[in-house]
């Protein structure tokens, strides 16, 4: 027997393997019937309105929710649910306006089960593990705590010499491609009504993009730019390479290795259609200060990784600290608020190299707190 002949029969072993494992992997996970099940939406209802029951429409949906359950069950199981209009609002976070695009109750509860039950268990194994953003046990903590990983193993090999190639998408949840997108996830999801409910959902945003506030829209933005990280994993063989969403980086041991980056980043980007945000490409020596997630990192020369909060994020919490305040003046109903706000800043801070910053912080509350005391 030739040598690629044994080659051949051991790669139709594996692939034998592999076909099998995702047979009684996908038997685990059931079919739309079973994944639709009348308990799961029942049972979702608990998880969605974690953090906002005390809206009214939540309040009502709660009163009658064994006969909305039922009323969506049978929709589901008929194939006539259909997307309702969203709610459409802006908010302004981490200094962007945002326009969100919210679903109703009924139609988050059955998003919940569609996510939970199918399209986590079947699209998370395809993702790369440095993939930091929307999974359980995922975020930015997760895809921080990475980047550290990746530049110590970079220093024990290097030293701090070399470079971090980072990059970011324009309007990444705008200018997703239905067309790509659907085609990318027909080669993984095998259930034809669960994919027929998926793009019915997604192209309920229009032509084109995903809308924010959408469980669905979430895990499919996540899951979209997957070639993207496997060729700079598999192709290009970069091992300290992660993504947060839209941010990406890079390590690279010299300009060479950079060069393949951006190379291969525009041929990825113009295979997705995604639109690369050119003023935020850039190449930065490690052993200058760089920024990722809003956090300024540093790898020092005896092999530290330092991480620090952003100048911008500091002052954007000190001000709305002392909006707060103002806001609040006089009102008891807003002091559990502020302190609660205060408490979560404060202890996040404190999981940086931010001594000072923290403390400032704090005083700054104590401050504030006895002026409105004072005025009252």
């Amino acid at each position: 027997m030739k040598s690629e002949e044994r080659r051949e029969k051991r790669y139709q072993r594996r692939h034998a393997q592999r076909e099998k494992k995702k047979i009684n992997k996908m038997q685990q996970i059931g079919n739309y019937n079973e994944v639709f099940a009348y308990d799961n939406l029942y049972k979702s209802f608990y998880l969605c309105r974690k953090g906002v029951r005390w809206k009214s429409s939540i309040q009502r949906y709660e009163a009658i929710l064994p006969i909305a359950t039922l009323k969506i069950h049978k929709k589901l199981q008929e194939k006539k649910f259909q997307p309702l209009k969203f709610k459409e609002f802006d908010i302004f976070e981490r200094g962007k306006i945002r326009h969100i695009r919210a679903v109703n109750i009924d139609e988050r509860c059955s998003e919940r089960v569609l996510c939970d039950k199918y399209l986590i268990p079947v699209l998370a194994p395809k993702l790369i593990y440095d993939n930091g953003a929307s999974l359980k046990g995922r975020g930015t903590d997760f895809a921080l705590n990475r980047l550290k990983t990746h530049l110590l193993r970079h220093y024990k090999k290097y030293g701090n010499t070399g470079y971090i190639f980072q990059f970011d998408f324009s309007k990444y949840f705008d200018n997703i491609n239905h067309k790509i997108l659907i085609s990318l996830l027909s080669k993984d999801i095998k259930d034809k009504d669960i994919l027929a409910m998926l793009k019915n959902n997604i192209d309920s945003f229009g032509e084109k993009g995903l809308g924010l506030g959408s469980q669905v829209s979430q895990i499919c933005a996540v899951y979209y730019p997957t070639l993207l990280d496997r060729y700079f994993k598999e192709v290009l063989k970069i091992k300290g390479y992660g993504r947060y969403m839209d941010d990406g980086y890079a390590i690279c041991k010299d300009l060479k290795e950079v060069k393949a980056c951006q190379d291969g980043l525009r041929k990825m980007a113009k295979l997705l259609d995604i639109t690369i945000n050119d003023k935020k490409v850039s190449v930065t020596k490690l052993s200058s200060t760089f920024i990722f997630l809003k956090k300024r990192i540093n790898l020092t020369t005896s092999g530290q990784v330092i991480i620090r909060l952003g100048k911008k994020s500091i002052h954007q919490a000190r001000r709305r600290l002392v909006k707060m305040f103002k806001k609040y003046q006089g009102r008891k109903d807003g002091e559990e608020f502020i302190q609660s706000a205060f408490n979560s800043w404060y202890g996040m801070s404190k999981g940086y190299k931010n001594y000072y910053v923290s403390e400032n912080y704090r005083k700054l509350y104590e401050t504030l707190k006895q002026t409105n005391e004072e005025n009252t």
